[in-house]
């Protein structure tokens, strides 16, 4: 089973090896569901294996505890890191919500012809951006209803509405 990011180590918080963690979706339950489970965790080609004893809500910071992390210093090594867990371990996508990894293995097609490869997703604060690849060239579409029409993981393409978009 392929594995999915959910969220990536920010910096280290107290004295007992807790450190806190941004969720990529936002959400906390399904790293809550992580208590007592190994989970892999990855930066530039690497990978270890954490088992996570603690996860808590500090205000609006989600913290982890994971076992042989007993201090700051320890902590703050993980800076960066990145969790992978299988995809039924990460939270549960609602109708016309995607993961990342799953858009960037998608071409963006208009009437049905490949017009780009898109490498990324952004955030411009108002909405997602696709960064897509036309012709050696990044361009930003709005992940928009107005803008961007079907999106096929099955056949992995996302359809654009308005080529105007890409001038």
């Amino acid at each position: 089973m392929d594995k999915i990011a959910i969220g990536k180590v920010r910096t280290s918080t107290g004295v007992r090896g807790y450190f806190k963690v941004l969720s990529f979706s936002g959400e906390a339950d399904h790293f809550k569901k992580l208590k007592g489970q190994n989970v892999e965790i990855r930066l530039n080609g690497r990978t270890k294996s954490l088992t996570i004893e603690d996860v808590r809500m500090s205000g609006m910071n989600l913290t982890i505890k994971a076992a042989g992390i007993d201090n700051p210093e320890d902590a703050k090594k993980l800076t960066g890191w990145e969790f992978y867990v299988e995809r039924n371990r990460a939270v549960k996508l609602e109708k016309g919500e995607y993961y990342l990894a799953d858009l960037c293995r998608c071409s963006l097609v208009m009437d049905g012809e490949i017009i780009g490869k898109i490498k990324g997703v952004s955030s411009n604060g108002i909405s997602d951006m696709l960064e897509v690849e036309v012709e050696d060239k990044t361009r930003l579409i709005p992940f928009m209803e107005i803008y961007v029409g079907k999106v096929d993981l099955k056949n992995l393409t996302v359809e654009l509405k308005e080529g105007w978009l890409l001038e």
